[in-house]
């Protein structure tokens, strides 16, 4: 007994010291996150910063998640904290989950890939869990200087690139096959906006730490790294704000996303547009007014406004949850953080979304600003009532994460394999970027941007095939399987992701560069753009590239009414001005066609060599027009000649005499006039008293 018991012990105390171990190293790893997440970029793939931080995010997500589950299992209480706002961060992400799947297979690997989608919503969910499971004030505390670091490096990288000659702009490294290429915007954040906000929580948490000491009357060594931590990020918070005014912020006007965010509540009240699907909504309810700002030939894929993003794509019932979590932010006044969360809520519901914004605050939340409540993990079986819960849930985690790893490993592979394709392509080894796109659709075919890139490659190797002016037979056959897998690629594409006019464009152009070679194509090129306008019915690149189909068809009236609808969607469009003073030209309105070329001409910079070449086409149709009309005044003088009005004007001809001889003996009673009885009018008596 006595030796059983020792063996007891010693499995007792090395449990607890593999449990102290496990919680050492899963408050380390937290810190790490902080340390990286704000800095961490993947030069490897094709999207960088974008989908690079959002998959970063997601991995830390994972391993964290990991950690606490086998830290879990080693600790004797099996308990886990939770409090109204991780009740309220559960319904938001399941009802995320289900508007996830109501969309397409494409947009739904979108939605993981890019920030803000169902990836970024699932990972924070997670980073949420756990740190509320950790966190205190001692931990909260290291934390923030572990984040006060990687705000340290940044800052210092940002001033580097500031103090960067525009002449060195971009600096690609390296040189040859560039993973980095910085311009005067470039940063570790991703964006300037990104880099705003951390160190705007920085000035926040050290500024807050000054005050304290401050008014606990500390002496002055005490808190002068506070002091020099609230100038230095205020600095670079201001020369960030100085670099956004100087570069412009790239977000769209306020009338815009309110309309988009109204007509989507119209059209989908209650799902909304789908989570990470804010795109579809800007292509089909964007007003015609955004086409005349400074972004108008960019895509949207989020709002300027949080609050109308998450509406717009959750519908009324995420409006709903950001309410509810906004009324339980509110009765915090007595916590600390108070001023702080509501800051930060702030900045996320009513600027543009942002992974920094919503990392943050969601560790804010997680920080001791509502009192938790700790539950057991209880599930007794057996006659020695052995607790499988924990094993239950380390069971579904596990699934889970090697479930979300497996896929997240598909959408690196991916990424990687389609940034090297274009590195090959820009190298102009075609074979190489053809087998390399092929992988990297073989790893993940369900993204459409994969498909329609691989598409567009297969009709470029078709094109130069055919350009060989000594084009062999097999060349030729090789040649006609390109341009089929260009329309079959084109086409997957858009069985992936439906409703973006981006993928039924691509195919229209496919077809269009057929013409001639393909029966039917301009028929299909017709039809492929009219899909697309129907998705995007403000866009004027779309009418007028479909007049330029009908121009090229020789079709000139419809060519005509296109670029009609072009200008009508945009103004100041100076192509579309210029391609529909043409159409007006090639249907004989030569004075119509002038007045456009001038419209034309106008919205055309004065040093360009397209003003050069449309003023003398207008020289020339000016000479044409007042030669047309010179024909024309002659042809109406002479039309006027020939039809010269009959004299009007003369006298009273005599009566005629006739001789006897010639009269006629005529019944004279047979041709007067009947009589008429005359008419006599009624008098009227007046009544009396009138």
């Amino acid at each position: 007994m006595c030796g059983k018991k020792r063996v007891l012990e010693i499995v007792k105390k090395n449990g607890f010291c593999y449990a102290g171990t496990m919680n050492t190293i899963l408050k380390y790893y937290l810190r790490a996150v902080f340390l990286l997440f704000p800095i961490v970029f993947i030069p490897i793939i094709l999207d960088s910063f974008a989908f690079g931080k959002n998959l970063s995010l997601m991995v830390m997500a994972f391993l964290a998640l990991v950690l606490w589950t086998i830290k879990l299992l080693a600790t004797k209480e099996k308990t886990v904290k939770t409090n109204k706002l991780f009740w309220l961060f559960l319904v938001y992400v399941i009802w995320s989950v289900i508007s996830f799947f109501r969309l397409d297979v494409g947009v739904r690997m979108q939605s993981l890939m890019l920030p803000m989608g169902m990836g970024t919503v699932a990972s924070l969910f997670m980073l949420f869990f756990v740190w509320l499971q950790v966190n205190n004030k001692e931990e909260t505390e290291k934390q923030f200087l572990f984040l006060t670091i990687s705000g340290l490096i940044m800052g210092l990288v940002s001033l580097i690139v500031f103090m960067l000659p525009a002449s060195k702009l971009p600096l690609l490294i390296p040189k040859t096959y560039p993973l980095l290429s910085i311009n005067a915007a470039w940063s570790l954040a991703g964006s300037i906006v990104g880099e705003i906000i951390l160190f705007a929580f920085l000035i926040f948490g050290w500024l807050k730490k000054l005050l304290t000491k401050i008014k606990e009357k500390a002496e002055v060594i005490n808190y002068l790294t506070d002091a020099m931590a609230v100038v230095f990020f205020g600095l670079l918070f201001l020369l960030d704000i100085y670099r956004i005014f100087k570069l412009g912020w790239g977000i769209m006007d306020g009338n815009s996303v309110w309309v988009i965010a109204v007509e989507a509540f119209k059209t989908k009240p209650i799902f909304g547009m789908g989570i990470g699907n804010f795109t579809e909504a800007f292509n089909m309810f964007r007003p015609v007014s955004f086409n005349l700002t400074k972004y108008w030939t960019n895509v949207f894929s989020g709002s300027s406004m949080g609050i109308l993003q998450i509406w717009t794509e959750l519908g009324i019932v995420g409006l709903a949850l950001v309410t509810y979590l906004v009324l339980i932010v509110l009765k915090m006044k007595k916590t600390t953080k108070f001023w702080q969360v509501v800051l930060f809520l702030a900045v996320v519901l009513f600027l543009q979304l942002d992974l920094m914004s919503v990392f943050l605050l969601a560790w804010l939340l997680s920080s001791d600003v509502l009192e938790n409540k700790e539950s057991k993990l209880i599930l007794n079986v057996g006659e020695n009532n052995f607790n499988v819960m924990p094993y239950l849930l380390a069971v579904v985690i596990f699934i889970g994460v090697g479930f979300g790893g497996f896929w997240m490993g598909k959408m690196f592979l991916g990424d990687f394999y389609m940034r090297q394709s274009l590195v090959a392509a820009t190298n102009n080894d075609g074979l190489k970027t053809y087998e390399l796109q092929i992988k990297a659709i073989g790893v993940n075919p369900n993204l459409a941007s994969y498909r329609k890139i691989y598409s567009q490659t297969n009709l470029a190797l078709a094109q130069s095939l055919l350009s060989n002016k000594d084009i062999t037979d097999t060349e030729k056959e090789k040649a006609s399987t390109l341009v089929q897998q260009a329309v079959r690629e084109a086409k997957t594409a858009i069985s992936l992701n439906q409703k973006n006019p981006e993928y039924w464009y691509s195919l229209a152009t496919i077809y269009k560069s057929l013409v001639g070679l393909v029966d039917g194509a301009a028929d299909w090129s017709y039809q492929a753009y009219q899909q697309a306008i129907i998705l995007d019915p403000v866009n004027p690149v779309l009418s007028l590239d479909m007049g330029g189909l009908f121009y090229a068809a020789g079709n000139y009236e419809q060519a005509d009414r296109a670029f009609e609808e072009s200008v009508t969607d945009k103004s100041d469009f100076a192509n579309a001005w210029y391609n529909w003073a043409n159409s007006a030209y090639k249907l004989k309105k030569i004075d119509v066609a002038v007045a456009r070329l001038e419209q034309a001409l106008k919205l055309v910079s004065t040093d360009s060599g397209d003003y050069e070449t449309a003023s003398k086409e207008l020289e020339v149709w000016k000479k044409e027009l007042a030669e047309a009309v010179k024909q024309q005044q002659e042809l109406l003088k002479q039309q006027q000649a020939e039809q010269k009005q009959p004299e009007t004007l003369k006298t009273a001809e005599p009566l005629p005499t006739v001789n006897p001889e010639e009269k006629v003996n005529v019944p004279s009673e047979e041709l007067e006039p009947p009589a008429v009885e005359p008419t006599v009018e009624p008098t009227v008596e007046p009544t009396p008293g009138i």
